[in-house]
This record gives structure tokens, sequence and C-alpha cells, in this order.
């Protein structure tokens, strides 16, 4: 029986990315220019570009082909492996985050000549450490960049969660040093118009923070409800939801029903095993939609059992303030064993125009 046969969408594997000589561990598109960053136990981050195929005959209904080339390989200089990495809104710098407790700052090398304009935009040629933030105790987990890219965040196994301010010259100042969780900081969040910070651990809890101009950044409210390690977050890409993976094999997705206050109105099941990795991607209207359901987008989960699975999320309009929406989700596509009989520790949409239904994912046998 295929059990695919009822969804409306199908998930198809365009590129299979060699060239980690170990487990990779993330993925991040530049939002920008048409690159995707990789890191992997081997210290290194690998940059491809893509583009779309020039012949695009073939098969009516397909996706287009969108063809990748490796584009250059940082030699971290990390003494440990590289568990995350984070784009800047502008495109211009990716931050590291290691199992060494440091975080390093990259930035491409702008001595190019006109001539040159290509090379630079597809992410070849040298990527120098502008900085190296250090302050972390233990292994770095997840870096984020807020949306103005004016804030970085960071956190550990320290149980602790960092915010910097991003400064001119690649020079950052830490802002706060938030010490809400009792273990294991796992993943770093931040809303995709404020600057609020979410952050999951292994106590269980998610923790949203925000700033107080006449004092420090703090902890305004605890999520709880999984009742295992919280993996990863992602918020929808109007800020309304928040949505939660855990090791409970759930995914429980959060309304913000007041200015600080979230509630869950919503349990997503269908993993076997735990959820290492959500992306909440703007997705594109399947067949018969008509724009007029409150789509939310798409969210895209997998983790131990080695399966993607894409929901289309909508909601209505919350009735009145401190009122919940009614939020639905819809299954439209499942993929298992995307990477073999190995686990999936990252899967991330694809945030540029013409390109939103295009993901990419990480695991032990690569990308």
């Amino acid at each position: 029986m295929n059990m695919e046969q009822d969804l409306p969408a199908r998930i198809e594997l365009i590129a299979e990315l060699q060239g980690h000589d170990d487990r990779a561990w993330h993925v991040a598109w530049n939002p920008i220019r048409p690159i995707l960053a990789s890191c992997s136990a081997d210290k290194t981050v690998r940059l491809y570009n893509y583009h779309l195929a020039a012949d695009q005959s073939g098969e009516e209904g397909r996706p287009p082909r969108v063809r990748f080339t490796h584009a250059t390989t940082i030699p971290t200089g990390h003494a440990k492996t590289v568990r995350a990495i984070a784009w800047s809104p502008s495109g211009k710098t990716l931050a590291t985050a290691s199992f060494d407790s440091n975080i390093g700052i990259w930035a491409q090398e702008e001595d190019y000549g006109q001539d040159d304009d290509e090379r630079a935009e597809e992410g070849s040629g040298e990527w120098e450490c502008m900085s190296l933030l250090e302050g972390h105790e233990t292994e770095c987990k997840s870096v984020a960049y807020s949306a103005s890219g004016n804030l970085l965040a960071s956190c550990s196994r320290d149980k602790t969660v960092w915010v910097w301010e991003v400064h001119p010259d690649s020079d950052f100042e830490c802002m706060g040093v938030l010490m809400e969780h009792t273990q294991d900081v796992k993943c770093v969040a931040w809303h995709p118009s404020e600057e609020i910070l979410a952050s999951a651990s292994y106590d269980d809890t998610i923790k949203l923070y925000i700033d107080d101009p006449t004092e420090d950044w703090y902890c305004f409210t605890t999520l709880t409800g999984h009742t295992s390690t919280v993996w990863c977050l992602a918020f929808s890409p109007d800020g309304r939801f928040l949505a939660s993976g855990s090791d409970d094999q759930t995914i429980r997705v959060w309304e913000r029903v007041q200015k600080h206050k979230w509630e869950c109105v919503k349990v997503l099941e269908g993993h076997d095993r735990c959820v290492y990795s959500i992306s909440w991607g703007c997705g594109k209207k399947l067949p018969g939609d008509d724009g007029g359901n409150g789509n939310l987008g798409w969210l895209a989960s997998t983790g131990g059992d080695g399966m993607i699975l894409i929901w289309e999320m909508s909601a209505s309009p919350a009735a009145q303030e401190g009122g919940k929406s009614a939020l639905s989700h819809k299954l439209v596509a499942r993929l298992p064993s995307a990477h073999d009989v190995f686990d999936v520790n990252s899967i991330v949409w694809c945030p540029r125009k013409g390109f939103e239904d295009m993901f990419a994912t990480a695991g032990m046998t690569g990308l």
C-alpha cells in the first residue's frame, strides 16, 4: 500500500551534496545570495551555490531543476564539532557555534575586482574569521541572528543563553547572560519581526525573553507541556505562533494570545522518535487553495525516525483579545528514510523568493 497516495504533494530529492568527512549537523540558506551553508563534526563549513538549470524541458508537473555547485570550504579552526550556523539578515556574515564553546563570526573578503562580482555573490573565495566570541563554559548548541541583525543569541550545554549586540566592524558586546534553564539549552530562535527570543532545553521547557530598557534581558514566560527534551523551535512567518519539537515525539504549537502570554493550541503527532528539527516556511499554494483559508505556510519536521513530514498550517483570526485562533493543520507530504537508516539532524526551508518550496536536510549521510 502506498502511504503517500492520498497526500496532495510529494517530496522529491533534487541533489545530494557530498564532501563532509563526518556527520553533517546543520544547514543554513543565505537570505540574500544563492548560497547554502552546511556544518559538520569534521569542523568545517561548506558553501554551495545554486541556480535554476537552463534547460527546463521535461516531464510536465515536475518541479524546476536546481543545480548545486560547491563554492568553497571554510576550515573554521574550531577545535571541535561545528554544531550550528546562522546567516545575518544582510547575508554578509556567517556565525558558527562549536562544541569547543566558542562562536566564530565569518565574512567574505571584499577585495574583489569588478570582474569577480559574480564569484563573490556565489560565496567563492576566502572567508575570514572577523571575531571569536568567548564566554560559554562548554558546548555551544545553537546560534541565531535577530531579524534586524542587531542582536545575536547563543546557547550552550552550560545551561545559559547569551545575547550579544552587533556593532560595526564585527565587534560584539554581551548584553545579557540568561540563566533560567536548569539543564542543557538546545536551541535559540528569534521572533521574525520583534526582539523576542525563545530558547528550548533538556529541562522540557521553553523560555521567552525580552529586553527591559531600564534593566536587562529577562524571561517573561515559561512554556510547559512537553514531557521530554525540547530540541527545536520555529516561529510562524507572521510571528503569531511558535512551534516546538521534542523528544516526546510531538510538535506543540503555541499562540500569542496576549502581548506576553502564549498558550498551546495544537499538538501535532506523526513521528515515531524524537523530533530534532522543525522549520516554518511561507510555502506555496497547492491546487485548490484559493488563498482564503488563513494560510500560515508550511511546517516541516524531521528527527530520529529519519522521516520528513510537511504540514500546511492555517488559522482564523482570534475572536477577541486573549482569545485563541481556530488553528488547523493538514499533512501534505511525507518521506520516510530520508537519509537511509540514519537520523536527520536538521531541516530548513529556503527563504529566497522563487525557491519557497525547496528545503535542505543534514544528517549522517550528508545533505
